[in-house]
């Protein structure tokens, strides 16, 4: 797998040496499926703590994707734990069964798979050949 961001701690990601936290400042929107194609957005969230330079949307979009597995978590989840990123690896794809880990891990190995979890005990696991993560401002125009 090649990205273009590091993994920092877990819970954050690093963008052309921009850190941005995933699990504090940012919302989980939805997956889009089109083809052999995944993207995840996300949303900066309205908590006063965000500060006001922060970017406004996140994509991470697959591309030539291998391998989905997703968990829909508790149904009963508070919204907020639905959209709160708990934690986020690389993970070998040689171990799919294990979805329960994390591994310390700044850059993929080639056949690792990214995995994302939710505070709701949502997964999403994703192995593919690359990842680009796409970061916007308030007026920036979409793609």
């Amino acid at each position: 797998m090649k990205t273009n961001f590091e993994i920092i701690d877990n819970h954050a990601v690093n963008l052309h040496g921009v850190y941005i936290d995933l699990h504090n400042n940012f919302d989980f929107i939805q997956v889009n499926n089109v083809q052999n194609k995944v993207v995840i957005d996300f949303k900066r969230t309205s908590g006063d703590w965000v500060k006001t330079d922060e970017f406004e949307r996140l994509k991470f979009e697959y591309n030539n994707v291998l391998f989905e597995f997703y968990h829909k978590g508790n149904p009963n989840a508070q919204k907020g734990d639905a959209e709160s990123l708990e934690g986020i690896t690389f993970f070998p794809s040689e171990s799919r069964e294990m979805n329960d880990r994390m591994i310390p891990q700044t850059h993929p190995k080639v056949n690792d798979d990214l995995i994302m979890f939710f505070e709701d005990g949502k997964i999403i696991r994703i192995g593919c050949a690359e990842v680009q993560l796409t970061a916007k401002y308030r007026n920036m125009p979409e793609d």
